[in-house]
């Protein structure tokens, strides 16, 4: 079966069941990826990670990301593919934000735990806010 292209509502439709994906970068000639989870609320994609490391520095040098999410089943497949800006912050506002979009999916916070915002205050941690440019999405069979 020829790949079928998903609309922009079937993409958001994966985005919103799936809890993990890849987030790629780029400086130079020189890609990097890395598995993350995620949650997708308000047109956004939500990532969590600690303040410093290799895609931290990478980000900070070029803001331009891709994010790919997949759904694989015995004989069918499904991929968004969004390419877009992510913005980074450690201040409390962009915290409860991303915790609130977690909590809104019923993912209850992190690791099974709901924070409240005096834990969130104690937590080192940069939020990645990607706003999004560009959705593709496709589906097929194997």
């Amino acid at each position: 079966m020829k790949p079928r292209v998903l609309s922009r509502e079937d993409c958001e439709s994966l985005l919103s069941r799936e809890r993990y994906g890849r987030l790629a970068l780029s400086l130079g000639d020189v890609p990097y990826i890395v598995p993350m989870s995620y949650v997708y609320s308000g047109g956004r994609i939500y990532l969590h990670s600690r303040g410093s490391g290799r895609k931290i520095e990478l980000v900070r040098k070029n803001p331009r990301v891709c994010f790919e999410v997949d759904h694989l089943e015995t004989n069918r497949w499904s991929s968004v593919v969004i390419t877009g800006k992510a913005d980074l912050s450690s201040e409390m506002e962009a915290k409860m934000r991303m915790f609130d979009a977690f909590v809104g999916k019923d993912l209850k916070g992190h690791g099974g735990k709901q924070f409240g915002r005096e834990d969130l205050e104690k937590m080192e941690m940069t939020i990645w806010e990607i706003e999004i440019e560009e959705m593709t999405g496709r589906e097929g069979m194997w």
